[in-house]
């Protein structure tokens, strides 16, 4: 099988050790021994996961002496070697998945089938209905114990402030709105489930930074059309190849090898399905997402700050979005006030605000701006319109009559908002 027929896949595999201490130095020294394409993730100590490819009949892709690949070491022999070692290596050949699921399902379906049934009976006990020394109803849980940390999140759009007020009510939380030039930024505090709010298609992208106060942050790109895609650009980031890759022979070996650890996590076809434009430079995305050791960003907050920025987003925004300031001193403001106040908010704000900030610099927003500025020639204008419906109305022409009415009723709503926009200066 030659290196442009190989077909395989990457399975995560951890190592369990007897003794106290790190499994990885010994997992890589037997790697290394038996030559195989596979990656250590450090753990920091905590968890040792090595990177094995695997192909569809169960063998693991090495190379020989040469630098040619073989696939004449099987799964249950690199389980031997790690055994050898004192060291448990939870590798399955792409088969034995299915077996491994069939027998926990015959050693314990039985027991969780039973277990349904008293919970749906009502005979469960409260105490540990599943006899697992779980806590229940009776035990004395401290407060707080499974409370929810709020997650920092900042939103990179085109969208104007109405969506900022909305989220804000939605959320029960105060949103900070800035904006630089055609991006603007939302960053809000949330402990609650949450979703994109956008008006359209010509909102364009939304790419979303999540940043809990404990884990690994993650990103959510959404799409014109409504499809989101979540990235992890530090989940790969300290993992490092057993073998040296500048070291090999053969040059078909090392490209399969260094392509096995770029394109791990997917990103580069996740982005081609989410269909984002050429506006967005995907070599640069995938960089942030890549090993640090095959070449990807270094630094967890730079490779962050690198996948925003491949959106096209300004850097000074974006370090905005991550600072600690809440989005700076002369960040407009939004806290939640109620669903009527924020209707409200939303309607006196109008075309001005609604508008993307891609097309602000169009015609129909540019007058709505300057009428906003001039609430009294806006007043004008809206009096105006209503005088034309009002004699509309009076028309023999039915067509005439229903655009007229169409007229007042705009026009008295665009009054009352005049009248509101007046008090407020």
């Amino acid at each position: 099988m030659t290196a442009e027929q190989i077909a395989f896949h990457v399975q995560y595999a951890s190592v369990d050790t007897k003794e106290a201490g790190d499994a990885a130095p010994a997992a890589t020294r037997i790697l290394r021994s038996e030559r195989v394409l596979a990656a250590v993730r450090d753990g920091s100590g905590e968890e040792t996961v090595v990177l094995v490819p695997l192909t569809e009949d169960g063998a693991i892709v090495a190379m020989d002496a040469e630098g040619a690949l073989r696939f004449d070491l099987t799964a249950e022999r690199l389980r031997e070697l790690f055994a050898a070692e004192g060291l448990t290596l939870w590798l399955e050949r792409p088969d034995g998945l299915d077996e491994l699921d069939a027998e926990l399902d015959e050693e314990f379906g039985e027991a969780f089938e039973d277990l349904d049934d008293d919970v749906l009976d009502g005979t469960a006990r409260t105490d540990d209905p599943a006899g697992f020394g779980m806590p229940g109803d009776d035990d004395d849980l401290p407060d707080g114990l499974f409370a929810v940390e709020p997650v920092r999140v900042a939103e990179f759009s085109r969208r104007g402030p109405w969506a900022a007020r909305i989220t804000s009510q939605l959320l029960r939380t105060d949103v900070a709105y800035v904006e630089e030039g055609s991006w603007s930024l939302y960053r809000y505090d949330t402990d609650q489930p949450h979703m994109v709010i956008t008006g359209g298609r010509a909102d364009g992208l939304v790419v979303e930074v999540n940043l809990p106060s404990a884990g690994d942050a993650w990103v959510e790109v959404t799409t014109p059309g409504g499809r989101t895609g979540i990235f992890w650009p530090n989940a790969e980031r300290l993992t490092v190849p057993v073998l040296d890759i500048e070291a090999i022979a053969r040059p078909q070996t090392a490209e399969v090898y260094r392509r096995m650890l770029t394109e791990l996590d997917g990103t580069r076809d996740e982005l081609q399905e989410l269909s984002v434009g050429a506006s967005v430079d995907v070599d640069a995305a995938h960089r942030a997402c890549m090993p640090e050791s095959v070449g990807g960003v270094s630094g967890e907050g730079e490779r962050l700050r690198s996948f925003v920025a491949a959106f096209g987003v300004p850097a000074d925004l974006i370090s905005r979005g991550f600072a600690d300031d809440d989005g700076g001193a002369d960040a407009r403001r939004f806290a939640p006030r109620g669903w009527m106040p924020v209707i409200g908010d939303v309607l006196l704000g109008g075309m001005s605000e609604m508008t993307p900030l891609t097309r602000r610099d169009r015609a129909l927003p540019r007058i709505a701006r300057a009428l906003r500025e001039r609430p009294l020639l806006g007043a004008a204008v809206s009096t105006a319109e209503l005088t034309a419906g009002l004699a509309m109305v009076r028309s023999r022409s039915r067509f005439a009559r229903v655009v007229g009415v169409l007229a007042v009723i705009d026009a008295v709503a665009d009054l009352v908002i005049w009248v509101m926009r007046m008090r407020r200066r």
